[in-house]
């Protein structure tokens, strides 16, 4: 189900999280509301964003297996997040469900 208008638009994604749609200065940003534990939260030039982490996690049921594997790989060139903090957070009583946080463990698992 979605609404808004031109500037805006409001829906639920497959989890069932409320997501707003709206375009700032040209580019389409897409914000998503769900209450998530401050260690997911960080700031960046004044904006509060999730963790490196908290965005794979949220986006890992949303894209294949191949894709994911680029994403947590690069994430961790970079040096985004280790694989320790990965398992850790993953095993957090919070996350035993959550589908990303599934997908992610499958994937760590093969790198081991």
């Amino acid at each position: 189900m979605a609404f808004g208008d031109a500037a805006r638009a409001y829906y639920m994604d497959p989890r069932g999280h409320f997501v707003e749609r709206r375009h700032l200065h040209g580019q389409e940003v897409r914000l998503h509301y769900r209450n998530i534990p401050e260690s997911d939260v960080t700031t960046l030039h004044g904006l509060r964003l999730t963790t490196p982490l908290r965005t794979v996690i949220d986006i890992a049921p949303t894209v294949d297996e191949d894709q994911l594997a680029l994403m947590v790989q690069d994430f961790l060139d970079r040096g985004l997040f280790t694989v320790e903090e990965a398992w850790a957070r993953i095993a957090e009583p919070d996350m035993q469900t959550d589908p990303g946080a599934v997908a992610l463990a499958r994937l760590l698992s093969e790198l081991d």
